[in-house]
């Protein structure tokens, strides 16, 4: 369903991106990792239509992504979830408000700058959200203001808000680097489940190896190039090493 063929990338005059060519499938679950600065978040921004590459072509449902056309990378990202490190939520707003500003973009403009403005959600828009709310563990919290929430509880939030549009593609942007490794292990199944159960292809930023088991398969980049892309159970202790250029624990990289 995503396909990437020789995309280029450079950001004054620095290649960030050196001919990566990839493909997806749907439903597939892809953890993506490399050593800061590799090259992978513009990758997922490519592939949501903020960044336009240098060179290269994207195929979305097997059409060519045309990035001059508005309308195409406005109803492309319709169809893509993004979940951040940094979750990304108004922390005044409760847990409710925030997944309900998941909705907008999906109607036509006139109604979404109602809902912005005036804070007005269609009664299936409060009803979807407080479903997605218990889906991901939190319908107790519903009406609880966001900054009062722990950084897991956040993030869980923060991922019903992506599935607010039901989306065909996660892309999940280190989502786990601000939380520890219990509630870190958490949120990792939880996206798992959602991809399993939902159907939804999942791309997956990590920095900590040690969760990369959980995937199907592995995309490692390095200095902007592709590194390794192949089943997980492929990917060894030796390449990780190699990839970061570091000698890392057994600990650290369980295989």
């Amino acid at each position: 369903m995503l396909s990437l063929s020789y995309i280029n990338k450079s950001f004054n005059g620095k290649k960030v991106l050196n001919d990566v060519s990839l493909k997806v499938r749907k439903g597939e679950v892809v953890t993506l990792i490399g050593p800061s600065g590799s090259g992978k978040t513009t990758l997922l921004r490519i592939i949501n239509g903020f960044v336009l590459p240098d060179g290269g072509e994207v195929y979305f449902d097997g059409l060519k992504v045309d990035f001059r056309k508005k309308e195409m990378l406005r109803n492309i990202r319709k169809k893509i979830g993004k979940i951040y490190q940094q979750f990304n939520l108004v922390e005044r707003a409760t847990a409710l408000e925030n997944v309900m500003m998941g909705a907008l973009g999906k109607y036509d403009r006139r109604i979404d700058y109602l809902m912005t403005s005036l804070g007005f959600f269609p009664k299936e828009v409060k009803e979807k959200a407080l479903y997605l709310l218990e889906y991901v563990g939190l319908a107790d919290q519903a009406y609880v203001r966001t900054d009062r929430l722990s950084g897991g509880q956040k993030q869980r939030v923060a991922i019903a808000r992506a599935l607010m549009q039901d989306p065909e593609v996660l892309l999940a942007d280190e989502p786990i680097s601000n939380l520890d490794p219990g509630t870190s292990r958490k949120i990792i199944n939880l996206l798992l489940k959602i991809s399993a159960e939902k159907g939804i292809t999942l791309i997956c930023v990590l920095h900590h190896l040690s969760y990369i088991q959980e995937f199907d398969r592995v995309v490692a980049l390095k200095d902007g190039k592709l590194y390794f892309d192949g089943p997980q159970s492929d990917f060894s202790l030796d390449m990780a090493r190699e990839l970061y250029e570091t000698e890392l624990e057994e600990v650290y990289f369980e295989v």
